[in-house]
């Protein structure tokens, strides 16, 4: 609509609601610049929308609208606000966002009966002391300002139930948001935040706090990591008491034999040994420092690493901050001989912001200078990385002094004290605990004495297991409270489980055997090390330690013979290095099967290609259940740079390094769920183990092609989508010579980036195409299951193909609301309890039956709870309110579950029985009927509709975070009737992601 065709539209509007005395007037997207003089007359207003304009500026004469109730001023140009808006005395509800409003006029304050005020995607940088005057507020949104405080007026909005202050500037919240006692959602994403005060414990209703992208110190990211609850508890503990700390790493590494050891012991002032043992694994002891300045005491726990070029997958494990960096070598051996380049890479790949500092040893009269290109370490690193270069003698001169170690101990001092988490505070109880622990002589204790030491110092057993939770976040200590040979032990000392790691690592049959050891050779070798010096441990300890390892994505248990228990484990870091031949993986893929190609690049912080070094040793760990291999390791496939996986239906797939790249190849009747699978869970570990590098998901270039070599050019799947958004059709190859513009679409067909195809046609219709066949698919299996033969090679490639996109639709939904699981389950079913439900079209609340589902074998409680069906089932009262709002998850839920039902069984090989799948089945038929009746009519049912009922809330973050806290409000009513959750316990996946499942299911994690 043009601009003037605009205003002739408006004033006409406005004349005719003045003629009809309407109360509201509709005015959005006509291109209005400005209002017209006419809407002045129209006193008796309640709503008028003016979003998605281009006003800049409002005129006073807007105070005549007395009566107004709500105003949409939202999509605008406006940077100021009038005086005038003060006689706008009725309104409750005003939408500001997505303008240029830098201030707010301290008239606001006559707002009193104001109860949502939207402001996001503006420029504020602060807000006025007069919103104290809006004790009626009861939403108020601020994200993605330029806030960098908040005024202490903010504690008179007592009536507050969620704030969103995301994307800001904020350093520090002030205390005074303890008084706002109502709160329910407090969103603090994305701003500059290192601690909470601890006042926020006090806020009982709080049911979600999002701390996401913030500098936390660690001990309050651990606590965010396990919930918003654990994070009250956390500073519930701080508010009781604090001690400050002063306490870092002091990590030693290099290669062997260069004086690791001999320099941890002079920075600690120990007796000098002419000869010492080589490290095995890793040596902690306590080094002391002071700062030269302040006089501050610093401790530091000095962490000696072996240099064996085996180890360094595994030392990886122990970078953490804070910590202080020395990377030691010999100049008699040069600086490349050192390695020094390589062993900074490898820190800078694990802690980005981590600081360095160079020491070279064995200096001293007659010893060669060290000879070390200083500036180009520093070109390349950075000097905020690399913080000096220091030459040292070790070894005590006749006056008991070490050459260069008083100004080195004086560097690691100040680079200690300048970390950001040096001097932060910790709940005093659980730091007196901590010292407790770390100084006692034992390396583990019994789960149940370090409760008792908890208690010792008022730790009650709740307050004591986050404690654990956090302290094995942290690398403290370690302890897996949900694995059933780890939980009843405690590891006080990580270095004993990286020495009895190195002796598996440093043994030559292993090796010999491409990594497969019995265990009782790994028994032998933890009873009796073979290396002088070295002490044998327990035999109760050896399964402890098997576990551990697993738990590292160091090894798992493999199957040499179907009939027989295993006894045997694969080192994954020492499986073959060449490649052996691949069967049934032709030049093409089988007839019917499709291919399609990813390529994963690894890029540093510079965008320059990287390693992450011991990749594919974790991914043949944590892939196993995918190995050709996994009934018969005879069948396996894996080398040092690549491996083989079959997934059943969802296809075969090969990874393998194409120099640095991770090349993933999956060829399936149905390739993209495997493939976008796989991509994911190496872009995860790539960006969350190597924090300094990132993952770049490229595809390759396809015919025509410039150079007539398809496959070698490669594509940022991120850049086509962009080019794709700006709608380009073309993208120009990147190859040097070859001139090729390739079409975006046909690229992307070897990325699955589109949204699953519920999303394309509805959940509903989706499941209509499919449905009978999937009843057919659940028969299958039965038969199949009933003979005992292989469960999927029968199916026929559509068949396939629909399992593939069953389980896509799964996981879609599984990855909506990953944070709010965190304190609750996501998956449910539901019907009204009164059987009359659907002839109260105007219901005000009701009672629904919810029942809970295990998120591992997609199945409800009562069907795996044959012996007591009533538990995870309850009745709560909900309100048309929120039942309305949570109506486009439900939908999406309801409809996944319904396409999940009938395959449930694909994944656990548990098939129900007909009685209960058919009472599954109506009880989701029931709960899809009732949110349609309540909706009829509405316009969240126009949305929902089946041409379309990918609701928008997938679309976006602040729609996401609406669903979010529909889910915790149940999450809420929930834990009044069963704070157990009917039994399912929460447990964390490879990516740390929470899932709620049955206690069967809990060993698979």
């Amino acid at each position: 609509m043009l601009g003037n065709e605009g205003d002739r539209e408006a004033r006409q509007r406005i004349e005719q609601a003045q003629q009809e005395g309407a109360i509201t007037l509709d005015l959005r997207e006509m291109k209005l610049r400005s209002l017209p003089e006419s809407i002045t007359s129209l006193t008796q207003l309640q709503q008028l929308n003016l979003c998605e304009n281009q006003l800049r500026s409002l005129p006073e004469s807007i105070a005549s609208l007395t009566q107004l109730q709500r105003l949409y001023l939202d999509d605008n140009q406006l940077r100021s606000l009038p005086e005038s808006i003060a006689s706008l005395t009725r309104l409750r509800q005003l939408y500001l966002h997505n303008n240029q409003l830098r201030s707010l006029p301290e008239s606001i304050a006559s707002l009193t009966r104001l109860q949502q005020l939207y402001l996001h995607n503006n420029q504020l940088r602060s807000l006025p002391e007069s919103i104290t005057s809006l004790t009626q507020l009861q939403h108020l949104d601020l994200h993605n300002n330029q806030l960098t405080e908040l005024p202490e007026a903010i504690a008179s909005l007592t009536q507050l139930q969620r704030v969103d202050l995301s994307e800001n500037q904020l350093t520090e919240l002030p205390e005074a948001i303890a008084s706002l006692t109502q709160l329910q959602h407090l969103y603090l994403d994305n701003n500059q935040l290192t601690e909470l005060p601890e006042a926020i414990a006090s806020l009982t209703q709080l049911q979600q706090l999002d701390l996401k992208n913030n500098p936390l110190n660690p001990d309050l990211a651990a606590a965010y990591e396990q919930g918003t609850e654990a994070v009250l508890q956390y500073l519930w503990a701080k508010a009781q008491a604090q001690i400050t700390l002063n306490e870092a790493k002091l990590i030693l590494i290099g290669e062997g034999e260069v004086g690791k050891s001999c320099l941890l012991g002079a920075l600690r002032e120990d007796e000098w040994l002419e000869s010492r043992p080589t490290t095995h694994g890793i040596e902690i002891k306590p080094v002391i420092v002071t700062h030269p300045d302040s006089g501050t005491e610093i401790s530091l726990n000095g962490w000696d690493f072996g240099g064996q070029p085996v180890y360094r997958s595994t030392h990886q494990l122990f970078f953490s901050a804070p910590a202080v960096y020395l990377v030691v070598w010999k100049p008699r051996e040069g600086p490349q001989q050192g390695f020094v380049k390589e062993w900074i890479t490898l820190i800078k790949h694990r802690a980005p912001d981590a600081k360095v500092l160079v020491v070279a040893t064995h200096g001293g009269p007659g010893q060669r200078q060290p000879d070390i290109d200083t500036q180009e370490i520093h070109d390349r690193f950075g000097s905020d990385t690399v913080l000096g270069f220091f030459h040292i003698d070790s070894k005590p001169d006749p006056q008991n002094s070490c050459t260069g170690l008083a100004e080195l101990k004086q560097k690691i001092a100040s680079v200690a004290a300048s970390l950001p988490e040096m001097g932060r505070s910790v709940p005093a109880k659980w730091q007196r605990v901590r010292e407790t622990l770390q100084t006692n002589d034992k390396a583990y204790l019994p789960y149940n004495d370090v409760l008792a030491i908890c208690a010792q110092q008022g730790i009650d057993k709740e307050q004591a297991e986050l404690f654990l939770r956090i302290s094995h976040t942290l690398g403290h200590i370690i302890h897996y409270h949900y694995d059933p040979i780890l939980r009843d032990i405690v590891i006080l000392k990580p270095d004993w489980l990286a020495k009895a790691i190195s002796f598996v690592l440093d043994d030559e049959l292993t090796r010999r055997r491409n990594g497969l050891v019995d265990f009782e050779h790994l028994g032998e070798l933890w009873s009796n090390p073979p290396f002088p010096g070295e002490n044998g441990y327990p035999k109760e300890l050896h399964p402890i330690f098997l576990k551990l390892m697993e738990r590292f994505d160091l090894s798992y248990q493999v199957v040499l013979d179907p009939a027989k228990p295993s006894n045997t484990s694969l080192i994954a870091q020492l499986v073959r290095d060449t490649r052996p031949e691949l069967p049934n993986w032709g030049e093409q893929p089988e007839a019917g099967d499709r291919q399609q190609v990813q390529i994963c690049r690894i890029v540093d912080d510079r965008g320059q290609l990287a390693v992450a070094e011991g990749l594919f040793y974790q991914l043949i760990v944590r892939l196993h259940k995918y190995s050709l291999g996994r009934c018969n390791y005879e069948k396996s496939i894996h080398w040092q740079r690549g491996l083989m996986l079959d997934n059943d239906y969802n296809g075969r797939a090969l990874l393998e390094y194409v120099n640095t790249d991770v090349k993933i190849t999956v060829r399936a009747a149905y390739p993209e769920r495997f493939l976008s699978y796989l991509t994911e869970e190496i872009k995860w570990l790539v960006e969350n183990f190597w924090e300094g590098l990132r993952c770049n998901v490229m595809v390759p270039c396809i015919a025509p092609c410039g150079k007539n070599a398809p496959g070698n050019g490669l594509f940022e799947v991120e850049k086509l989508i962009e080019s794709k958004k700006k709608n380009r059709h073309e993208y120009p190859c990147p190859i040097s010579g070859c001139g090729e513009w390739q079409n975006i679409d046909r690229l992307l067909n070897n990325a699955p980036t589109a949204h699953p195809l519920s999303q394309e046609i509805g959940i509903q219709q989706f499941r209509n195409i499919v449905k009978d066949e999937l009843k057919i698919i659940r028969e299958d299996l039965a038969i199949v299951d009933r003979r005992g033969e292989e469960r999927f090679q029968s199916l026929s490639q559509d068949q396939r193909i629909i399992l593939s996109k069953v389980d896509e639709e799964f996981a879609s939904l599984m990855q909506m609301l990953t944070d709010e699981a965190k304190d609750g389950p996501r998956l449910f079913s539901f019907k009204p309890v009164d059987p009359k439900f659907f002839d109260r079209p105007k219901w005000i609340s009701t009672k629904l039956q919810i029942t809970l589902w295990c998120e591992h074998s997609r199945q409800p409680l009562p069907a795996l709870n044959p012996n007591d069906k009533k538990k995870g089932v309850y009745e709560l009262e909900v309100s048309r309110e929120w039942f309305t709002e949570a109506a486009p998850y439900l939908k999406i839920l309801t409809g996944t579950l319904s396409l999940v039902l009938p395959v449930a069984a694909s994944a656990t090989k548990l098939m129900l029985d007909e009685a209960t799948y058919k009472g599954i089945e109506e009880e989701l038929d029931l709960g899809q009927k009732s949110i349609e009746s309540t909706l009829k009519g509405s316009d969240l049912a126009t949305n929902l509709s089946t041409d379309r009922d990918a609701p928008d809330w997938q679309q976006g973050e602040a729609a996401i975070r609406a669903q979010g806290s529909i889910l915790r409000e149940l999450h809420a009513l929930l834990k009044a009737k069963d704070p157990g959750f009917g039994g399912l316990v929460r447990v964390q996946n490879k990516r740390r992601e929470f899932l709620w499942v049955h206690e069967q299911f809990v060993e698979e994690y």
